[in-house]
């Protein structure tokens, strides 16, 4: 594939529309939540981001494992990811409700009123969160740009509403309203969008038995899978805002500034994915993942050199001298960001070969090991513990934990990343 070619492909004009979506989500979250950040101070703020932790668990829970699962059927057949979108709508709503009322009341009982208002505002907005699979489905039918136009209506609206929370002095508590709107707006385009251009009369009597059926099978593998990763990723955050809510409010400054430029890795991932799933080589499917593997690696150490030199700058401008101490544990976060994104690479290429025991068994496994290792560490070593904790973690998740999967070698795909003969073939391919 040659440059031009290589700039006309459906993926890499993708990749793009997405990572317009999260250059403008990123740059003006950070500019705002470094606002709020500022106005309501590193207790608070751990406040805010410990309500949030616990209902990405929720949503993640209420998903029932299906998101990939969308991606990954709609990415081959359109019409089966639409009916496993409509098959999931009472499922996601079964389930998100209740568990919404039981974490609200923990949150009621077990913490303060200001985290109860966040709370309840993050349930609401986790509400409609989940009902956008359309981002799913968009992305999987390489029509990203539905995504960024109507994420950024939302994104723009609820940054602007922050901002005059902000400006006018107005209670904390109305920060979360833009909560709410940021993914109210979207969600009621897009679901006007899907509705008027999918398929008519999807599912029959008999379809809707045998897709049920295989929808359950899957999700009751997948769910596991999914909250386990949902814990794993939110672990550090909870056990932090547990012992210091100030220190929980410093990592995440850290961890957004650290994985700010994940949005470059999941759009560039997710839009090689379908190549990837419809390939049949064998070699040259294991080529394409390392491949993918070299550019997270690359564009993961240009973000650590540029933090590296403008990183103290950004959080004393941003954040201000509050949050000084975010400078060491951010650059740590960018060495996590990486490892992450090569567990992404490895986890949705799974997805290939139907490995949804492989992969609830590696993250059970890792899920434990991170509540242990998190818990020990931020007991013994507050902040820093927890930020140790969750590097060793995505390390072993990327590398380690996939040897043990039979069907492909990961161990050669990773050895190959040092070879000569492997990068000249990059090269070749792309003249």
């Amino acid at each position: 594939m040659n440059i031009v070619n290589f700039f006309k492909n459906k993926s890499v004009i993708n990749s793009i529309w997405m990572m317009l979506e999260k250059i403008i989500s990123m740059f003006g979250l950070i500019f705002v939540m470094s606002l709020v950040a500022k106005y309501i101070g590193p207790d608070n703020f751990g406040r805010l981001t410990y309500a949030s932790s616990i209902f990405f668990i929720v949503q993640i829970l209420a998903m029932f494992g299906l998101d990939g699962i969308i991606f990954q059927k709609t990415s081959r057949n359109k019409i089966q990811g639409e009916r496993i979108i409509a098959l999931t709508m009472n499922l996601r709503n079964i389930i998100y409700v209740p568990t919404s009322i039981l974490a609200l009341l923990f949150i009621y009982f077990y913490t303060d009123y200001l985290t109860f208002i966040y709370a309840i505002c993050t349930a609401v907005g986790g509400y409609f969160l989940l009902h956008d699979v359309y981002s799913i489905y968009f992305n999987a039918l390489l029509m990203s740009y539905i995504n960024v136009i109507y994420n950024s209506v939302g994104l723009v609206i609820a940054l602007i509403l922050r901002y005059i929370i902000v400006k006018l002095n107005f209670d904390i508590e109305y920060l979360g309203i833009p909560i709410i709107v940021v993914s109210l707006i979207p969600y009621l385009i897009k679901r006007k969008i899907y509705n008027h251009s999918k398929a008519k009369n999807l599912l029959g009597s008999n379809l809707k038995h045998r897709y049920q059926n295989a929808v359950f099978s899957i999700g009751k593998k997948m769910v596991l899978y999914s909250v386990s990763v949902a814990i794993f990723l939110k672990t550090s955050q909870i056990i932090l805002g547990y012992f210091s809510k100030h220190d929980l409010g410093i990592y995440t400054v850290s961890i957004t500034l650290g994985t700010s430029y994940y949005f470059v890795l999941l759009a560039i991932i997710t839009s090689f994915m379908p190549e990837i799933y419809n390939e049949k080589n064998e070699r040259k499917i294991n080529f394409l993942v390392a491949r993918l593997n070299v550019i997270v690696i690359i564009i993961s150490f240009f973000a650590f050199i540029g933090f590296s030199i403008f990183g103290k700058w950004i959080i004393l401008n941003l954040y201000g001298d509050l949050y000084a101490e975010a400078l060491p544990i951010t650059l740590i976060m960018i060495i996590v960001c990486m490892f992450s994104g090569l567990s992404t690479v490895v986890d949705k290429f799974l997805l290939k070969y139907n490995s949804y025991s492989f992969l609830m068994k590696k993250t059970n496994v890792l899920m434990f090991f991170n509540i242990f290792i998190s818990f020990v560490s931020i007991y013994l070593y507050g902040l820093v513990g927890a930020v140790l904790s969750i590097l060793l973690v995505e390390f072993l998740s990327a590398t380690f934990m996939n040897y043990f999967f039979k069907k492909v070698n990961f161990l050669e795909i990773h050895k190959s990343l040092f070879s000569i003969q492997f990068y000249k073939k990059i090269l070749k391919d792309q003249l």
